[in-house]
C-alpha cells in the first residue's frame, strides 16, 4: 500500500474519534470511567478474537507479549487522560494530551537513534500551536495536577504509535488488534472491579453510544491504524492523528451546539497545514 493511502485511512481515524468525544460524553451520564474502558475495550476484543482464534493459539509467545505490551501502553494512555480530566478542564485536557505530536520525534530518536529532521520538528511545532489556538481558553495559565497527568498520557500515546509502528510491520493487522485490546481490557476490568462501584442500573440511553465506542471508535480505529502503520511513519501518524482535536471541535459545534470562534478557526488550519507540509513533497524534474 502507498503511504498516501494509509494515511487517508488514519485520516478516517481522526474523523471516528472525532465523534468518539460525543459518545464519550454521553456514556459517562450512565457509567464511571473504568467501567466505559472495561466495556470498550472487552467488547472491543471479542470479535478479532474469534476471527484469528486459530492464529492466537498458535502464535508465537513474543508476539503476544509485543501485543499485550501496546494494549498495556493504551490502557495507560487513557487512563492518566482520564484521571487527568478530573483535575483539569477539557480544554487543557485535550491541548496536553495533544502535545504527543511533538514527543514522537524525539522519543524516536531516544528509542531508535532516529534522529528528527527539521521538517518534522517544524511541522511537529506548527501543529501543536494550532491546537492551543483550537482548545485552550485564554485563562488557561500554569500547571496543576491535572496537567502533569495529561501530558504523561500524551507520553504514553506517543510511545503506543512508535512501538505500533515498529510491531505492526510484522505481525497481521487483525491479530494485533486483538492482543492490544485484550491487554487494555483485561487491566481496564481489574482497575473497575478494584477502584470503582459497579453501576446500580444501567440506562438503555446509554447503549448507542457504548456501541459506538467499542465497534467504530475502538474496533475499527484501531484496527485501521493498525494496518495503516505497517505503510507510514509514527511522526506522519502522530501529525494526522491529531487532527481528531479538530474533528471534535466541529462535531461538538454541528451536535452539542458549542462556540466555534475565529481563533478555534484559525488553530485547526494551521493543524491542517502542518500535516500537509510534512507530507508535502516536491516531484523531482528530470
Amino acid at each position: 500500500m502507498k503511504k498516501s493511502y494509509a494515511n487517508i485511512l488514519l485520516v478516517i481515524v481522526t474523523i471516528i474519534w472525532g465523534g468518539g468525544f460525543i459518545a464519550t460524553d454521553g456514556a459517562l451520564d450512565a457509567l464511571s470511567p473504568f467501567y466505559i474502558m472495561m466495556i470498550r475495550f472487552m467488547g472491543a476484543a471479542i470479535l478479532p478474537c474469534i476471527l484469528c482464534f486459530k492464529k492466537l493459539k498458535n502464535l508465537e509467545e513474543y508476539i503476544w507479549r509485543r501485543g499485550l505490551f501496546a494494549g498495556a501502553l493504551l490502557f495507560l494512555a487513557f487512563s492518566f487522560q482520564t484521571i487527568g480530566l478530573q483535575y483539569t478542564t477539557p480544554s487543557k485536557n485535550a491541548f496536553l494530551t495533544a502535545v504527543n505530536v511533538v514527543m514522537v520525534p524525539y522519543l524516536l530518536w531516544l528509542y531508535m537513534r532516529k534522529k528528527p529532521n527539521q521538517k518534522e520538528v517544524l511541522a511537529s511545532i506548527v501543529c501543536v500551536i494550532g491546537i492551543a489556538f483550537l482548545t485552550l481558553k485564554p485563562d488557561a495559565v500554569g500547571l496543576n495536577i491535572g496537567d502533569m497527568l495529561s501530558i504523561i498520557c500524551a507520553f504514553f500515546f506517543a510511545t503506543h504509535m512508535i512501538v505500533l509502528e515498529r510491531y505492526s510491520r510484522h505481525c497481521d493487522a487483525i491479530v494485533m488488534t486483538a492482543l492490544q485490546m485484550l491487554g487494555a481490557g483485561i487491566l481496564s476490568t481489574i482497575c473497575a472491579l478494584l477502584f470503582e462501584t459497579p453501576p446500580a442500573q444501567f440506562e438503555l440511553s446509554a447503549v448507542g453510544n457504548l456501541a459506538y465506542l467499542i465497534f467504530i471508535s475502538t474496533l475499527l480505529a484501531y484496527l485501521l491504524q493498525t494496518f495503516a502503520q505497517r505503510f507510514t511513519t509514527a511522526n506522519s501518524a502522530s501529525l494526522i492523528l491529531s487532527m481528531e482535536a479538530l474533528f471534535a471541535t466541529l462535531f461538538s459545534f454541528l451536535f452539542l451546539h458549542e462556540e466555534l470562534t475565529l481563533y478555534m478557526i484559525f488553530g485547526a488550519a494551521l493543524i491542517f497545514c502542518s500535516v500537509i507540509y510534512i507530507e508535502y513533497k516536491p516531484k523531482q524534474h528530470t
